[in-house]
């Protein structure tokens, strides 16, 4: 069960500081009862962070220009599960097949039995609002849902009132799907990608003004009502001692007003490589497997998901090896085994590609400086910040701690290396696609794993 709430920042969640103080207890709990993950690293939009948790790759692996969506050559963690028996449901936000998806990079194209939602993104259920919106000449938004073997079928239009519902009604099909495969004794994986909080960040109509905290509070009410409504499902059916539960978001906070989130103690917002871009909350748990109470700082990245669920079912053999992978296994660490993760940095970089900033342990090497607010000292594109020290990334130190600078340079000329024998996929690709070294069967991993500082 993978639940992945959309632009929601570390600061809306009451067990990270809540500062709005709305109350999470559904999200929470599954920290209570499994592991709460105080340092989990995501890629800074949508697009790039949904293609990242599904295939445990870098998003800039698989396109030039990964805006455009995935090619059918990328392997999803859906796609591994169905070959292990397991029945894969998506219900929510799919935004990973890029422009004219449809026909072409559907969620049941990738590795999903069936499907429930929208093919991109929320903000396009204000179109039909907007002054001089004709809809005898500009497409309408709508709602989609589709079965493996069949072309998906619109649903409803996806207008204001659709956004309001969206993932309450999603919460319910994937109820429904747990149900059905429960009752035929089939094991299911769920993708919930929650539209939630994404502007407009309107609640759902059960939920508006119950909070005293605007729109935005009354929406982090609804993820995590919705959130408790599949938490409880899972009791009911009799199948939550054996369902792993990760909850965690694509991106930092969401920046636009009035629907402006919390980065809680960090800098910045989505479309940043700042840590309010970048680190998310995340929640674990797996009774009986997971061992309850814990919380960690140690750096997991979401493209470790595959590779730990790959783990969690027995079937490693699903990750691909014709192919550079950079997710590692951390369900050892998550179970309170190790008592470190298996992973010392993360990359981040922009679609076209560009290495914007790699932390390694409790530092973060800037190659290009960007923040989302005026630079006084524009020139000064390499920056060294210890974030411990200085979580919001004000204080560049790179002048004291050279060491540190060859740490991180190591790490960034592996991961350019590594492009020597797997190329990126080229932009624009279309389908089918097949990259020039299909036939590699050696797994590069070489920049995720360092030498730990002295």
């Amino acid at each position: 069960m993978l639940i992945f709430p959309d632009n929601l920042g570390v600061g809306e969640v009451f067990s990270y500081g809540g500062a709005r103080g709305v109350p999470t207890p559904n999200i929470d709990q599954i920290g209570i009862e499994g592991i709460r993950l105080t340092n989990f690293n995501v890629e800074y939009s949508c697009i790039p962070s949904r293609i990242a948790i599904l295939t445990g790759r870098y998003a800039t692996r698989a396109g030039e220009n990964y805006f455009n969506g995935m090619t059918l050559w990328e392997t999803t963690m859906a796609e591994g599960l169905r070959t292990q028996g397991y029945s894969t449901g998506l219900f929510g936000k799919w935004d990973a097949g890029g422009p004219g998806w449809e026909g072409k990079r559907e969620p049941t194209q990738q590795g999903f039995d069936e499907w429930y939602g929208i093919p991109g993104t929320s903000h396009v259920s204000q179109y039909e609002t907007f002054e001089g919106f004709d809809a005898n000449t500009q497409p309408i938004p709508y709602v989609w849902q589709g079965t493996a073997g069949s072309p998906s079928q619109k649903v409803k239009p996806f207008n204001l009132q659709a956004r309001r519902t969206i993932d309450r009604e999603s919460a319910e099909r994937a109820i429904g799907f747990m149900e059905s495969n429960s009752k035929n004794g089939k094991p299911f994986f769920v993708y919930y990608p929650m539209t939630q909080l994404h502007f407009p960040s309107l609640p759902h109509p059960d939920k508006a003004g119950t909070t005293g905290a605007g729109d935005i509070g009354d929406a982090m009410a609804d993820v995590d009502y919705n959130v408790g409504l599949i938490l409880k499902a899972l009791k009911k059916l009799g199948v939550e001692n054996n369902t792993l539960v990760i909850w965690c978001t694509d991106n930092g906070a969401e920046m636009r007003r009035p629907w402006r989130g919390s980065s809680g103690s960090w800098r910045g917002y989505y479309n940043s490589a700042m840590e309010g871009g970048i680190h998310t909350p995340c929640v674990i748990r797996w009774p009986g497997k997971i061992k309850p109470g814990q919380v960690s700082n140690e750096i997991v990245h979401e493209v470790d998901l595959f590779a730990t669920i790959a783990a969690a079912v027995g079937a490693p053999n699903i990750i691909p090896t014709d192919r550079a992978m950079d997710g590692v296994n951390q369900l050892a660490f998550l179970q309170g085994l190790e008592n470190r993760s298996n992973r010392e940095s993360a990359i981040y970089m922009n679609g076209n590609g560009q290495i914007m900033a790699v932390k390694w342990n409790d530092w973060k090497l800037w190659y290009y400086f960007k923040t989302e607010m005026p630079d006084p000292d524009p020139d000064n594109l390499v920056r060294l910040f210890n974030l411990r020290a200085d979580p919001t990334e004000d204080t560049d130190v790179k002048d004291f701690y050279p060491w540190v600078i060859s740490m991180i340079d190591g790490i960034a000329n592996g991961y350019e290396n590594s492009l020597m024998q797997f190329p990126r996929v080229p932009a624009n690709q279309n389908d089918p696609y097949i990259p020039s070294s299909v036939g590699a069967a050696k797994r590069v991993e070489v920049y995720s794993r360092t030498d730990r500082a002295p």
